[in-house]
């Protein structure tokens, strides 16, 4: 690797230039050949060099820094500073208290900013200890009425959640600026406390009040249970409205659903940025106003990728998923906004319901080329979606291939092996992700409840349930006692799955009756059907479906003249199920088929081969 050219140091207006340093590794061979090089000899050389590698995004270099600091003859705090920043701002802002230790253990007095840069990146790691320990450094080092210092100290308090230490910081300073009160008030809005907040604020001098401090109680009164009120008072008293206050009061009118003011007011604004499009827009598209809310994209001057995610996640929202992938293949088509992982989640997620599995697998060569990191939930709706498309050998590749596996990349391959009926292989990745340590949830039992319904483990899923609740404390959802009676009802074990109804801690839902109901279907149990219906009927959980099931449950069993008579009582309620559908993808075009339905151009040739291959089946058997 070829790094810092040579022993004698650069002109000062040349830069350093580094070769792609992406590992340890890389880091490593950079050190040596800077030792070896005797660029380190000169330190004004290597003062610069070490400003560079903490200027770099890069984490390694920012570790070779850390070698280098130690071995300068003549640091002073600027350069640990610059470490100190450059560490905060990564993925682990832990690393920059490590720093500020190392400035410490080489005998370099900190300065203010080296506690503000610490301070922060405490903040950030919401770490009370380490922002304590610093506090009490700045007592002894003198530095506790430095009004800067102070400031950083409130704030730090504040998103801690310590509002009432931070106002004793504020009560004993000497000296106040606006940023005093503007972290204060602060403070106060992110507790939610602000009738205390709206109390400092009206003790403030106007000349101290400026923009910063009208939209931080704008903002915190918008967004509070009925503050909006309030919010629109202190609007319309400012005297001078920014962008940002506009926004406020928008997303704030947006939230609590009165979307007439949040249009009057975005009528109004005198000149409209991209994010007051995009909360009118959706909140016309949370609103179910799709039409709406796309004429309003369409009239943007221009568009950032928030403002196409709202509209492919509020085409989703809306059940809309076909305009939901239009909007995505739009996007691409323009080429202007590059896709971001919002962006590729929701569409994946629209795909995996539709069956584009072409689609599909267009996205994750995209991912691939743009080597996107599926540890998040990238790689889970990756996953899900090939495991709906029936595709379960590209969803165990991404699965095996996604890096560091959270708990929803195993809920999702282990929901998509339940859903096709590979239920003993699903419990196996159950009991590989116990024995890696990681705690199910509550998504986990779903699909491992499913696997034993479908495979027919009564007893396997008997012991799941109760381990859920006794192993890992987790309190039953209805899904999970659905799951329950479904496995008990495929078994016949119709009693029991009455039994555990009644003694269910939740509202039984129109799904776990009609689970049950179907069993009944299935088994011939009349008595126990119509029990069921009786207890829908009752608790208004009776459609369509579950008297179909009771008229085919009695046809089942020859009674012809009660199930002759229930559908006579749906045709006098006017009861309609809605038809079944299904759809197919076929050389990159979605084929829809409704029940009774010959619309289809090729329907008598299609229907002609059915009927051909229930011959043959009939003809086997």
């Amino acid at each position: 690797m070829l790094a810092i050219a040579r022993a004698s140091p650069p002109p000062n207006d040349d830069p350093f230039v580094f070769p792609k340093c992406t590992t340890r590794r890389h880091a490593d061979e950079l050190h040596a050949h800077l030792l070896t090089s005797g660029v380190l000899l000169h330190p004004s050389t290597t003062s610069r060099l070490i400003f560079h590698l903490c200027s770099s995004p890069s984490p390694p270099l920012h570790l070779l820094a850390n070698r280098l600091l130690p071995l300068h003859p003549n640091v002073d705090p600027f350069l640990y500073n610059a470490l100190i920043k450059a560490s905060s701002n990564g993925s682990n802002p832990l690393n920059a208290l490590l720093a500020f230790s190392l400035l410490l253990s080489s005998g370099v007095s900190p300065d203010p900013f080296s506690f503000s840069l610490s301070l922060t990146a405490a903040a950030r790691a919401s770490s009370l200890s380490a922002g304590s320990q610093l506090h009490a450094l700045i007592l002894k080092t003198g530095l506790s009425l430095n009004l800067y210092l102070q400031n950083v100290l409130i704030s730090f308090y504040s998103k801690c959640g310590l509002y009432m230490a931070a106002r004793q910081l504020f009560d004993r300073m000497p000296v106040r600026d606006s940023v005093s009160w503007n972290s204060m008030l602060d403070a106060y809005v992110r507790s939610g406390k602000l009738s205390s907040a709206l109390e400092l604020f009206y003790a403030m001098d106007d000349d101290e009040k400026n923009l910063i401090s009208w939209n931080s109680m704008i903002g915190g009164c918008a967004r509070s249970f009925n503050g909006i009120g309030i919010a629109r008072q202190l609007f319309d008293q400012m005297p001078a409205h920014d962008s940002v206050s506009w926004n406020l009061m928008i997303d704030g009118y947006i939230k609590q659903g009165m979307i007439d003011e949040a249009l009057e007011l975005f009528d109004k604004m005198p000149k409209r940025d991209v994010i007051a499009w995009a909360s009118v827009i959706n909140g016309y598209m949370d609103a179910g106003n799709v039409e709406l809310g796309r004429r309003l994209f369409d009239e943007m001057p221009e568009r950032d990728v928030i403002a196409w995610n709202i509209m492919i996640t509020g085409y989703a929202k809306n059940g809309m998923l076909n305009e939901a992938l239009l909007i995505f293949i739009k996007m691409q088509v323009e080429g202007r906004i590059v896709p971001d992982d919002t962006t590729l989640v929701t569409a994946l997620s629209a795909i995996s319901e539709l069956g584009r599995i072409s689609l599909g697998t267009r996205i994750h060569k995209y991912i691939r080329m743009k080597r996107l990191s599926m540890s998040g939930k990238l790689g889970v709706a990756l996953i899900d979606m090939y495991s709906k498309c029936g595709c379960l050998e590209e969803a165990l590749q991404v699965f095996e291939t996604s890096g560091m596996q959270t708990v929803d990349h195993w809920n999702a391959m282990i929901g998509g092996l339940a859903m096709h009926g590979f239920g003993e292989l699903s419990l196996e990745l159950f009991a590989e992700m116990k024995r890696r340590s990681l705690k199910p949830d509550d998504i986990t039992f779903i699909g491992v409840l499913n696997a034993c319904s479908h495979s027919g483990l009564v007893e396997v899923g008997l012991a799941c349930f109760k381990s859920m609740i006794k192993d890992y404390k987790l309190e039953p959802k209805v899904q999970h006692y659905g799951c329950m009676v479904d496995i008990l009802g495929r078994a016949g074990l119709l009693e029991e799955a009455v039994r555990l109804i009644e003694g269910m801690r939740v509202q039984p839902n129109d799904v776990v009756w009609r689970s049950l109901l179907s069993a009944c279907r299935n088994h011939g149990n009349i008595e126990i059907g119509q029990k069921v219906v009786t207890s829908m009927t009752e608790c208004d959980k009776c459609r369509s479906s579950s008297y179909v099931l009771l008229s085919n449950l009695y046809a089942g069993c020859g009674m012809w003249g009660d199930a002759t008579r229930i559908r006579m009582m749906m045709k006098d309620e006017d009861f309609r199920k809605i038809p079944g559908c299904s759809w197919i993808e076929l050389d990159g075009i979605v084929h829809e088929f409704v029940v009774g339905d010959n619309s289809h151009p090729q329907a008598q040739q299609i229907y002609s081969i059915l009927l051909n291959l229930c011959t043959v089946e009939v003809n086997i058997s």
